[in-house]
């Protein structure tokens, strides 16, 4: 259920899998500058979606996390700050800019009706969508290039 705030940003939960933790949609929004006159439902289905594809990315890390004794990624030890661990920070950076650039049609679209062309789009969009991979890169251990064979 959404519930909009005093300034239009919507207060809900996105129940995560017991793992990862739980996100708040107002919290990507205000962290990503996504307008509050977006379609909050289009906002909610880009974070269920960016959530739902990281998280697969991710199974095999959880797994042997939990097999190490860790049943949820806040309790993986290591670098924090104000309670939020670099493992947690990582986590949501892919998933709001895995999120953003779903949402980047949507940018386009209100400019358009606002008479702003945004060129940029385009490469707005994959530099989110590289952003997420060096975070997930991160989470899993690798440098932030690989080169694999085919």
């Amino acid at each position: 259920m959404f519930r909009p705030g005093n300034d239009g940003y919507q207060q809900a939960t996105l129940t995560n899998d017991g793992f990862w933790p739980d996100l708040e949609l107002e919290d990507f929004q205000r962290a990503r500058s996504i307008p509050p006159d977006i379609s909050h439902h289009t906002v909610s289905q880009a974070m269920l979606t960016a959530v739902g594809e990281i998280n697969e990315s991710l199974e095999a890390f959880a797994a042997s996390k939990q097999r190490a004794g860790y049943q949820t990624a806040a309790a993986v030890p290591g670098p924090s700050m104000k309670g939020e661990s670099v493992l947690l920070a990582r986590y949501k950076k892919a998933v709001y800019a895995r999120a953003k650039a779903d949402l980047m049609g949507e940018f386009a679209a209100i400019s358009r009706r606002e008479e702003n062309t945004n060129q940029d789009a385009p490469q707005t969009k994959a530099s989110l969508l590289a952003e997420a991979a060096v975070a997930l890169r991160g989470i899993k251990g690798l440098g932030r290039v690989g080169v694999h064979l085919i």
